[in-house]
């Protein structure tokens, strides 16, 4: 941990923290170490399991018409996206799904399945997740700036097919940050590793947990002070196909920001949009 963080940590700043805030041990873990886990309600579980469960079931004509690479939205082959450091492609479909798209896709077969109805539920409720872990950073800090993700951020799953592993791939997703605020993740199976103090370590999670972690426009607007979550997926050493539901959470890329600690003024959406492309993605703004 930093010295100015741990100077900050021990101050009265955690004190003043409102006392009614339910995730502030998660915050707290989220400015010392990076990462956190999360118990998801019996509503936010449902909706999860049913999205990562349903995904395999929805026709291939649907998934066809429901395909949107110039935006990085809908059914994604793999290849489409890449290790930033690596450019090793990440060997999983994709599905991405944002809530600001909801009235276009109303128009679309797909918004007419369980699938969909489950996914537009899980987006809901980790938003929630999400912007009460953020709230929660900005009062830590005591910065008074509305932070405002839903309309930018957004849901993707990948499916890591038995067909995609290769066996010279330690890997079958590089080790990565994602360059966004905060990233809440629910596999099916083990298989993420984080890499705390630079350290691989697997995570293993209840089927009713949810693991938090910090991205680098975190770090930027903490004046580098929380470092983001390096993390990875394994290649597994037998055939097992996976699958993962991740929320992304993005910022109001429109808007002005200045840094937590310093109070800079900070191009985001710049630092965002640098990130996203050097995926494979579109431009987010």
């Amino acid at each position: 941990m930093n010295s100015v963080i741990a100077n900050y940590h021990h101050s009265l700043a955690l004190a003043q923290m409102p006392t009614n805030h339910r995730l502030r041990d998660p915050v707290t873990a989220l400015i010392t170490k990076g990462f956190a886990t999360l118990k998801l309600d019996n509503q936010a579980q449902a909706s999860v399991w049913a999205a990562l469960d349903s995904i395999t079931h929805v026709p291939s004509h649907a998934k066809a018409q429901f395909c949107f690479p110039d935006r990085t939205e809908g059914f994604l082959s793999m290849g489409g996206e890449h290790a930033k450091y690596t450019d090793n492609v990440d060997l999983c479909d994709r599905f991405c799904f944002w809530h600001k798209h909801r009235a276009f896709h109303e128009s679309y077969e797909l918004s007419t399945t369980s699938f969909y109805s489950s996914v537009a539920n899980s987006e809901a409720l980790l938003w929630a997740l999400a912007q009460e872990l953020i709230d929660g950073l900005w009062s830590f800090f005591h910065n008074n700036d509305s932070i405002h993700v839903r309309n930018h951020s957004y849901v993707q799953l990948c499916a890591y097919e038995n067909a995609y592993q290769v066996g010279d791939r330690k890997y079958m997703q590089d080790r990565h940050e994602d360059g966004h605020l905060v990233t809440l993740i629910k596999p099916t199976r083990d298989g993420l590793v984080i890499f705390p103090n630079d350290v691989e370590t697997p995570v293993h999670l209840a089927d009713d947990e949810v693991l938090v972690i910090t991205g680098s426009l975190l770090t930027a607007l903490s004046d580098g002070q929380i470092p983001p979550m390096y993390h990875a997926v394994k290649n597994p050493k037998m055939a097992v196909s996976r699958k993962s539901l991740v929320y992304f959470a993005i910022p109001d890329l429109s808007q002005t920001y200045t840094t937590l600690l310093g109070k800079k003024p900070l191009n985001v959406a710049a630092l965002a949009n640098e990130s996203h492309r050097a995926f494979g993605n579109t431009a987010l703004v």
